[in-house]
């Protein structure tokens, strides 16, 4: 790539919109683009005198890349005073290639122009210089513009060095600041990953106790609820179904005078079951007929059953239940623990990832092509990124980075640190201007670089061949005819 730069591209009309194959030539003497149908050198070999198509004044233009989505790849435009020049290239190599070179030109004829004007009067008294041609004064005038944007350059790359140095600066500092709240981040994730497993011990032998106290609190009940049935049949049976008071009466009556009364068959067999499984050992259980048993057996055996079995049986239910309960509400407490220490992981690894991706990003995703081949209006797209317990707060104040107060980044769905999340996610943001910056100051030492290269380059050659008076006349002739002032009308 050079200054006079020249090649072919693809340049849209102006009145029909089509787009059509010219070749083009930047002349860096005149700060001018001129297109033509055919390369210069090639009219000439067949013996005739190149004629432009249209010639562009880059002086004080404005070269940007062409975002509009109905416009081919690879284009971009040229924006004059007096109209708009939309152009393709065939890669995004080329396109940027130019851009680069349209740029230079047009800052180096605008600051030209600039110089004359302040010079004006000292060139109007002053008369013309012995022995010094106007093509040799032109020429003059272009490497006075050159030294002065070669200075001019030098300062922007200075500059832009001392910037790049206090941004590395503060990135080493906010990198040392996010790679404490990782740390933080990661011994918070340890003690909450123990705490977890001992949540989940308690669940597991709360669920065993559970299932035990279940188990007993199941058989007593079956127990008491048989013998409650035997405890009411009886009653019934005794008292001839009559109310409380009258079967008080009955039975103290039979049981001073002694009296036996008929037992029913069904409350016998009952009877002789409960004595089987409660006191295989005694007499009544013993007998092989139920019908056997009087109603003083019956009194006595409920009586001793009552005190021995049942009563205690039910003693022992109630604690139980209490026991059951509070197993429970213990289950319950470890659940609920378990779900505030997973929601607690779930989110400090939400966490970490982000501190992670601030201080790697993607590197494929950051790369973009070089310096000098990027478009300085083209936007980057921000860092998108991402609590943690009271470990996260222990940075100590004297350490921290000053941040800008600005937006914060999503709130990544949090919870439980939504307040230590908000610091995170400043230094994160201030981490991702610094790039931006660290990125854009590359690019300004960049392009000053390669184009006090390039303006170096051409400044050190030897004055071209063609006069300005001979491209004057080339450029003149071209418009002469009608046909192709028709042309350029056209294009």
């Amino acid at each position: 790539m050079d200054m006079d730069n020249k090649g072919w591209l693809y340049k849209r009309g102006n009145i029909r919109k089509s787009w059509k194959r010219r070749f083009f030539v930047v002349d860096p003497l005149k700060h001018t683009l001129c297109y033509y149908q055919i390369p210069p050198e090639d009219a000439q070999a067949k013996g005739r005198v190149p004629k432009a198509l249209g010639v562009i004044d880059l002086t004080n233009t404005n070269v940007i890349v062409d975002k509009d989505p109905a416009s081919p790849e690879n284009c971009f435009k040229v924006e004059t005073p007096g109209r708009d020049y939309y152009i393709a290239a065939a890669d995004p190599f080329k396109m940027n290639t130019w851009i680069s070179v349209l740029r230079l030109n047009s800052k180096l004829g605008t600051l030209e122009k600039t110089l004359g004007k302040d010079g004006k009067e000292e060139t109007q008294q002053a008369p013309p210089l012995p022995g010094v041609d106007l093509d040799d004064q032109y020429t003059l005038s272009f490497k006075l513009a050159a030294d002065k944007m070669l200075q001019s350059l030098s300062d922007t790359a200075q500059s832009s060095r001392a910037t790049l140095e206090d941004v590395s600066t503060m990135k080493y500092n906010i990198k040392g600041q996010l790679k404490k709240y990782l740390v933080a981040v990661k011994t918070q994730h340890t003690e909450s990953e123990t705490k977890l497993k001992g949540l989940r011990e308690s669940e597991t032998n709360a669920h065993r106790s559970l299932d035990a106290i279940n188990s007993l609190i199941v058989t007593l009940d079956k127990f008491l609820q048989a013998s409650r049935y035997i405890q009411r049949l009886t009653i019934a049976t005794m008292s001839m179904n009559q109310n409380l008071p009258t079967t008080i009466r009955i039975l103290r009556e039979k049981i001073v005078t002694r009296e036996s009364s008929e037992i029913p068959r069904s409350l016998l067999t009952g009877y002789g079951s409960l004595l089987t499984k409660c006191f295989p050992d005694s007499e009544v259980a013993q007998s092989t007929d139920p019908s056997s048993l009087n109603f003083m057996q019956v009194l006595n055996f409920y009586n001793t059953y009552y005190n021995e079995i049942h009563l205690p049986k039910m003693i022992k239910l109630e604690p139980a239940k209490s026991r059951r309960l509070e197993v429970w509400r213990k289950l319950v407490a470890s659940v609920n623990g378990i779900k505030q220490t997973c929601l607690q992981l779930s989110e400090l690894s939400l966490i970490e990832e982000a501190i992670k991706k601030a201080l790697n990003p993607d590197r494929l995703a950051m790369r973009s092509r070089p310096m000098s081949m990027c478009d300085p209006d083209e936007e980057e797209e921000g860092i998108t990124a991402t609590n943690t317990s009271s470990s996260l707060r222990n940075i100590p104040e004297d350490e921290a980075v000053e941040v800008k107060e600005q937006p914060l980044l999503g709130d990544l769905g949090l919870k439980l640190y939504k307040s230590e999340w908000k610091g995170i996610s400043k230094v994160i943001q201030t981490l991702g201007e610094l790039r931006s910056a660290e990125k854009e100051q590359s690019q300004k030492l960049d392009d000053a670089l390669h184009s006090r290269e390039l303006l170096a380059s051409f400044s050190s050659k030897k004055t071209p061949t063609k006069s300005r008076s001979e491209s004057q006349a080339s450029i003149s002739s071209s418009f002469a005819d009608s046909k192709e002032s028709g042309a350029e009308l056209k294009e």
